[in-house]
C-alpha cells in the first residue's frame, strides 16, 4: 500500500495557499471591481461573469481529459504544476485592468478570465488527482483532503488581510492613478505567489507520478478517453452525481456571500474598513473548521460530516439575519459559521477521490483526473451562477454605487448576502442525503484494483 512521506505531511496544502491567494481576489473582489472601480455597466459586468464561467466550466472537464491523455516524460500530473503557472500569471492580470472604453475593457477581462482559468484548471485538477497517487489509504486521503481545504483557507485569510492593504500601497506608488491599478498590481503579486507555491508541491512530490512505460494497449486506451468515458463515469456512479450536485448548490451559496462581503460592509454595516476583519475572522473559521474535519470524519463518516457542516454554517447565517446588525456580532457568527463550513468543506477532495476509485471498481477504467475535474466543474459553475445571482439582485434593487443608500437598498443588500446562500446551502443537502459510499468500501476496492492490476 502506498503512504506518504514526511515532506508531504509537512508540507502538503501549500499549493492551495498560493491558489486560494489568487483565486479569492477574484472570488471576493472580481465583481466590486467591475462594478465600482472599473465602473462597467451591470449589463456588461453580468455578460463577463456569467459567459466567462460558462467557458470556464467547460475548460474545467476538458482539464480533466487533457490529463487524462498526455503522459509526460517527468510524470503525468507533476509537470502540469508548473508548465502551466507562467501563462496563468499573465493572463490573470488582464482581468484586472481597464483598457480603453467599456466594451473593449469589459471583452479584455472576460479574455484574461477565460484564459487563465482555462490553464490554471488543468495544474489545479493534476494537484488534487495526485491525492489517489500518493496514497491508497482511506485514512490519509481524508488528511490529504483537509490540508488542502486548510491551505485554501489560510490562502484566502492572505488574501482578506492583503488585498485591501496592497490596493493602497500602490495607489500610493502610482499616485494620481486611477483605483485600477491598486488591483492590476494586486493580480501580479497574487498570481506569481500561486506559481511560488505550486512549485513547493511539484518538489515534494518527487518519486511518486513517476512516468510509467505504457504497451500499445496503454497508450491507446489513454489517448481514447474522451467525454464517452465522462459520461460512462457518470452513468455508471451515479455517487458522483449526488457529490456534485451537492458541492455545486453549496458553493453557489458560499461564493454568493464571499462576492457580497463587500457590498454588505458598504451598504449594511455602513463600514467599507471592515472588509478585510470580516473575511481574515471569516477565514480563520473554515480554516480551523477543514483542520478538524477529519477527526469528525472519523468519528461519524464523510456523509454525516458534510450534513453537520452545512447546516452548522445556515443556521448562523439565519442567526445574523435576524438579530440587530452588529459588526461584531456578524463577524463572530461569520467565523462559527465557517468552522462549520470548514468541517464539510476539508472533506471534499477525499469525496470525490473516492467516487474516482469507485469508478475505477465498477469501470475498470482509470479516469481519476476526469473525475476530479467535476470538483472543479463544481466550482466553475458555482462561481458563474453567483454572477448572475449578484448582478440580478443588484439590478432589482436599482444598486448604484455612486448613489445615496436607501432603506430598500439596504434590505437588499441582506437578502443578498445572507438569505441567498442560506437557501442553497439548505437544499444542498438534499443529493447528499443520497450518497451511499462508505469510507470503510475505499480500502477494500483500491486492494481489489491493486489485484486486478497485478493478475493482469
Amino acid at each position: 500500500m502506498k503512504k506518504i512521506n514526511n515532506k508531504i505531511k509537512t508540507f502538503w496544502g501549500i499549493s492551495e495557499v498560493g491558489f486560494s491567494f489568487m483565486s479569492t481576489v477574484e472570488t471576493t473582489f472580481f465583481v466590486i471591481f467591475l462594478t465600482d472601480v472599473a465602473k462597467l455597466p451591470l449589463p456588461l459586468v453580468a455578460a463577463v461573469t456569467s459567459i466567462a464561467g460558462i467557458a470556464d466550466a467547460i475548460t474545467a472537464m476538458l482539464a480533466g481529459v487533457i490529463i487524462d491523455k498526455v503522459n509526460f516524460k517527468g510524470g503525468k500530473y507533476r509537470p502540469w504544476l508548473i508548465y502551466c503557472s507562467p501563462f496563468v500569471v499573465a493572463f490573470f492580470v488582464l482581468m484586472f485592468t481597464k483598457i480603453g472604453p467599456d466594451p473593449v475593457a469589459a471583452l479584455i477581462c472576460a479574455i484574461g478570465y477565460i484564459l487563465s482559468h482555462g490553464i490554471w484548471n488543468i495544474s489545479w485538477t493534476a494537484n488534487r488527482t495526485l491525492v489517489g497517487e500518493l496514497t491508497d489509504d482511506p485514512k490519509e486521503r481524508a488528511f490529504l483532503s483537509g490540508r488542502i481545504s486548510a491551505g485554501s483557507s489560510a490562502g484566502k485569510i492572505l488574501a482578506s488581510y492583503l488585498v485591501p492593504v496592497l490596493n493602497i500601497f500602490f495607489l500610493g506608488v502610482f499616485a494620481g492613478s486611477s483605483g485600477v491599478i491598486g488591483y492590476t498590481m494586486t493580480a501580479l503579486i497574487a498570481s506569481l505567489t500561486f506559481t511560488v507555491c505550486f512549485v513547493v508541491h511539484f518538489v515534494i512530490t518527487k518519486g511518486y507520478d513517476e512516468p510509467k512505460e505504457l504497451s500499445d494497449a496503454d497508450t491507446k486506451g489513454a489517448r481514447s478517453i474522451s467525454f464517452k468515458d465522462m459520461a460512462k463515469s457518470i452513468t455508471s456512479n451515479p455517487q458522483l452525481l449526488l457529490v456534485l450536485i451537492y458541492d455545486f448548490l453549496k458553493l453557489i451559496g458560499y461564493y454568493t456571500l464571499m462576492a457580497s462581503v463587500a457590498y454588505y460592509a458598504k451598504v449594511v454595516l455602513k463600514d467599507e474598513s471592515a472588509i478585510s476583519f470580516i473575511l481574515v475572522v471569516f477565514n480563520v473559521g473554515a480554516l480551523i473548521g477543514s483542520l478538524i474535519s477529519k477527526r469528525i470524519v472519523d468519528k461519524v463518516g464523510s456523509k454525516l460530516t458534510n450534513i453537520i457542516g452545512i447546516l452548522g454554517f445556515a443556521i448562523c447565517l439565519v442567526v445574523i439575519y435576524i438579530m440587530p446588525v452588529n459588526k461584531i456580532i456578524v463577524t463572530s457568527l461569520l467565523g462559527l459559521g465557517q468552522i462549520f463550513f470548514g468541517i464539510a468543506y476539508g472533506n471534499t477532495t477525499s469525496l470525490y477521490s473516492n467516487c474516482g476509485t469507485y469508478s475505477e471498481y465498477k469501470t475498470g477504467k482509470n479516469t481519476k483526473a476526469v473525475i476530479m475535474s467535476f470538483s472543479s466543474l463544481a466550482i466553475k459553475i458555482s462561481i458563474a451562477v453567483r454572477g448572475v445571482v449578484i448582478t440580478s439582485v443588484l439590478s432589482a434593487i436599482s444598486y448604484n454605487a455612486d448613489a445615496a443608500i436607501t432603506n430598500s437598498t439596504v434590505s437588499g443588500i441582506k437578502m443578498l448576502f445572507l438569505l441567498v446562500p442560506i437557501a442553497f446551502l439548505v437544499i444542498s443537502i438534499i443529493p447528499l442525503l443520497g450518497y451511499k459510499i462508505k469510507d470503510n468500501d475505499i480500502a477494500v476496492m483500491e486492494k481489489e484494483l491493486q489485484e486486478r492490476a497485478k493478475a493482469n
